[in-house]
């Protein structure tokens, strides 16, 4: 298309609102598309356990019954002794290293009941309505250990002076493996519970942390010296941290895995963007190419290339993504050469029938009287011709494709590796979303499918109407 066409192209087109309209909403998914990493810190997929699974949006806590939700936490405690690390006191044979990271000994002469204690506290505040869940990590690095039984737990004090053992290991006489605390509390022993006068279903971290105010972490530690030689227990302490996932977090909460799902609405319109156009743009081609070559050369090839069309028209488009898509598998590569290759004969009809009325025109004949091969005609004469209806086309096929896409994701047969917005309604379709009302996980990549379709529908009614003046409107 030549500057002057063009110029002339946008002249009509702007004078449309509709054609105006669809552009700006393009234009605002395309920014979106290209800043997503800017405008989210989190990937759509990788990043799980950012909150508690199905946590509300943040905004929620304007309302008064949400306002103590807590959002995801990290209480940390430094391996120093200071106001960020640990407070300690020992009994017997203790020596402590504060340098960090913080070490303790215990070192007994060879004497039977020699023991020694060694406990490090931490408080800190929490301020918030009881979370549903609480993890501790921390490392524990054994530098020497000979001849020594020795007892670790970690427990947690609450405002009112009731202690919670959370954590325990031994006796024991060998190293810990793995040499770390790991602890979730959706996993704590029906023993522990038991202590704590819970039943085996009764949510810990909703008792522990019922009470707003100070808490105290106590990592305690009993070594008894053995018989038969000298004692030595030497132990490195890492940092400690108490994670707390949020019961609210973001602009729109996460989904069930704790992924945010502001993010995968976000990294959606990449994945629908680039379907829709690739998808379209495959379809048209074919679609432009057998209609050229059908309507031009006629006879059996025509014939052979229009009953593929009716075959292919007659058959049900979405069950056969489906059996296809379940053929050669779910990447999103297949699916977007699928919709290509299963919508392209609809337009290649149209562009059959338009070859059909262009090849008895004069200039088709003179062009074939001066010796020009068929190839030249079809791509020097023809396909100008028809090319303002593949313009059009493309534009329209686009909605098709994205919808398409969505719903086979929402049948479970998308890419389960790609954050489309067809994904994010069977999450929240699988796993308790409309049952729950939670229609910020449901309404948000509806609304983005319904402008994203619009905008092309817009863009493609506008551009047929420009391009084919019989259709343009009086205003």
């Amino acid at each position: 298309m030549s500057r002057v066409r063009l110029r002339e192209f946008w002249s009509a087109y702007k004078n449309s609102r509709l054609g105006i309209s669809g552009l700006i909403i393009l234009i605002f998914f395309i920014f979106v598309a290209f800043t997503a990493p800017l405008l989210t810190p989190y990937d759509p997929i990788r990043d799980k356990f950012l909150a508690e699974g199905s946590a509300l949006p943040a905004w929620f806590k304007i309302f008064p019954q949400y306002s103590g939700l807590p959002e995801t936490m990290d209480f940390t405690v430094q391996s120093e002794v200071d106001c960020a690390g640990w407070s300690f006191k020992f009994e017997g044979p203790v020596t402590l290293n504060i340098q960090e990271p913080l070490t303790f000994t215990f070192k007994a002469a060879d004497r039977v009941g020699d023991s020694g204690v060694a406990e490090f506290t931490h408080k800190f505040n929490y301020e918030y309505s009881p979370p549903y869940s609480f993890r501790v990590n921390m490392s524990l690095q054994f530098l020497d250990i000979n001849n020594v039984t020795y007892s670790a737990e970690l427990l947690i004090l609450t405002p009112e002076y009731e202690s919670f053992l959370v954590w325990s290991i031994g006796p024991s006489r060998r190293p810990l493996e793995p040499p770390n605390i790991s602890l979730d509390s959706k996993g704590i022993p029906f023993e522990l519970k038991s202590r704590m006068g819970l039943e085996w279903h009764r949510n810990v971290a909703e008792h522990i942390f019922s009470k707003r105010g100070p808490y105290t972490l106590i990592l305690r530690f009993r070594v008894n010296g053995d018989s038969g030689g000298s004692s030595t227990l030497t132990i490195s302490l890492g940092k400690l941290v108490l994670h707390v996932p949020g019961r609210v977090h973001g602009v729109l909460g996460t989904d069930h895995l704790g992924s945010d799902i502001f993010s995968q609405l976000l990294y959606g319109s990449r994945v629908s963007l680039m379907i829709g156009v690739s998808a379209a743009l495959i379809s048209v081609i074919i679609g432009l190419l057998c209609g050229l070559v059908a309507g031009y050369y006629g006879r059996i090839i025509d014939e052979a290339a229009m009953r593929l069309v009716d075959v292919l028209l007659v058959l049900p488009g979405l069950p056969m993504l489906m059996i296809l898509s379940s053929l050669f598998g779910r990447s999103i590569w297949n699916i977007v050469f699928l919709l290509g290759v299963l919508s392209w004969p609809g337009f290649a009809r149209v562009v059959r029938a338009r070859v059909l009325q262009l090849k008895t025109a004069a200039f088709i004949e003179a062009s074939r009287a001066i010796g020009s091969s068929g190839s030249h005609i079809i791509f020097k004469h023809l396909l100008p011709n028809v090319l303002p209806l593949a313009y059009a086309t493309v534009a329209l096929s686009i909605p098709g494709a994205i919808m398409a896409e969505a719903a086979l994701s929402f049948l479970a047969l998308g890419d389960p590796d790609t954050p489309s917005w067809g994904r994010m309604f069977y999450s929240a379709h699988s796993f308790g979303a409309f049952q729950r009302l939670a229609w910020w996980w449901v309404v948000p990549p509806g609304v983005a499918i319904t402008l994203l379709s619009l905008s092309f529908v817009f863009i493609g009614t506008t551009i047929d109407e420009v391009l084919n003046p019989r259709l343009r409107v009086v205003r």
